[in-house]
């Protein structure tokens, strides 16, 4: 594989991955080490991935590195900005919609997490890496419609779930 073509491949996707791993938890320093893997893995292995293919290859193979990390390690650290997290508290007319936003921020997740890992990822990668449909559709290898019509699917069931759980909280 050419060279060239590996390292526009790394600049143009380590931040996209990068993102995404940081949206579904990890720390900064997991997330760079989950990057470096999957791109160490790629070199290896994508001799056989035709160049058309290798974003949304590249990204499988970043999306299961982080998998079986999180299986290895049972749990992953979040990183936490302590200077925002102290400005946050210190001021005492903001404690209590700091509360509501963190309260309703778990809610969300537990609703993310209820939901199947198809709808997960591409709400994550929509909302959260703020990815266009066609950013998806190179990312995961599906046709951008197919994307638009999942993604319909993943926020109605997110609705719905949420309506079952959380409405009128």
């Amino acid at each position: 594989m050419n060279d060239d073509i590996i390292t526009q491949l790394y600049i143009s996707q380590m931040s996209i991955i990068y993102k995404y791993l940081i949206k579904l938890g990890c720390s900064k320093q997991e997330a760079e080490d989950i990057v470096q893997e999957s791109f160490t893995r790629a070199m290896e292995h994508m001799d056989g991935v035709r160049v058309e293919k290798l974003r949304s290859w590249l990204f499988t193979v970043a999306v299961n590195v982080f998998r079986t990390f999180r299986k290895r390690n049972n749990r992953l650290s979040f990183s936490l900005d302590e200077e925002q997290y102290y400005n946050n508290f210190c001021n005492e007319d903001d404690v209590e919609n700091s509360i509501l936003v963190a309260e309703k921020g778990n809610y969300v997740k537990k609703t993310l997490e209820s939901l199947k890992q198809q709808y997960r990822t591409l709400l994550l990668m929509k909302y959260q890496a703020d990815l266009s449909y066609k950013q998806i559709s190179i990312l995961l290898g599906i046709p951008e419609n197919t994307v638009r019509t999942y993604l319909y699917r993943a926020r109605e069931e997110f609705k719905e779930r949420w309506s079952e759980n959380y409405e009128g909280r």
